[in-house]
């Protein structure tokens, strides 16, 4: 079978490219793209779990944990303990990370708009649906 009629290489041929493209523009920001998923997903004033990130950037934990080290180095995390599970914290954004998020958002906002140029609304949309489908079939494995 031809390499490039491999859907997974394809995929991942892509998915090289473009982290490599959205590093290049989250570098001034010191932040990569797998922290930017993390700052994403964390508010200043609402508690998340380390688990529920994991779930929610779908990662496993221990990477997770790494990656909020590095994000709490960087004053941008905070850490709680749980009030009933020693084991476990509540995560927040600092008010540096919310200030990062922010000006973040314009930055991810391009970097999609770049890459998704020549793409109609509806072919995006189909390739969302079609990449959850292929997501859905290997989710289990």
């Amino acid at each position: 079978m031809d390499l490039y009629n491999i859907t997974g290489f394809l995929i991942h041929r892509t998915d090289v490219k473009l982290t490599n493209y959205f590093t290049k523009q989250l570098k001034p920001y010191k932040v990569t793209p797998e922290q930017w998923s993390i700052i994403s997903c964390l508010n200043i004033d609402k508690a998340m779990t380390q688990k529920e990130l994991a779930e929610a950037i779908d990662r496993d934990q221990t990477t997770v944990v790494r990656m909020i080290h590095s994000l709490e180095r960087k004053g941008m995390v905070r850490r709680i303990v749980h009030d009933q599970d020693k084991r476990s914290h509540y995560l927040y954004l600092s008010s540096k990370g919310q200030e990062v998020k922010g000006k973040l958002l314009l930055t991810v906002k391009n970097a999609h708009d770049y890459v998704t140029r020549g793409l109609e609304h509806d072919e995006l949309n189909q390739l969302k649906m079609i990449l959850d489908k292929l997501y859905r079939n290997v989710q289990e494995d």
